[in-house]
């Protein structure tokens, strides 16, 4: 059995999840979209937030394409 870092849902979970906090970050902070545009420090932090989802995305991707060469 493989483990759950290992399958897709893991990084498809990072991103989710980084998403919502993100937005959740920016509930707290009072940002209001209609008001003004995003900051640079707001669009750091969500790519701080969202970014490792798809770094283990990636790794993912890698993992599986030297499995299916292995195996052929």
């Amino acid at each position: 059995m493989k483990g759950f870092r290992d399958s897709v849902l893991f990084p498809i979970t990072l991103l989710i999840s980084g998403v919502v906090v993100f937005f959740l970050f920016l509930y707290v902070t009072g940002h209001d979209p209609d008001e003004r545009p995003l900051t640079l420090a707001e669009w750091v932090i969500g790519g701080m937030l969202i970014g490792p989802g798809f770094g283990y995305l990636v790794k993912w991707r890698n993992m599986k394409n030297s499995r299916d060469t292995n195996a052929d």
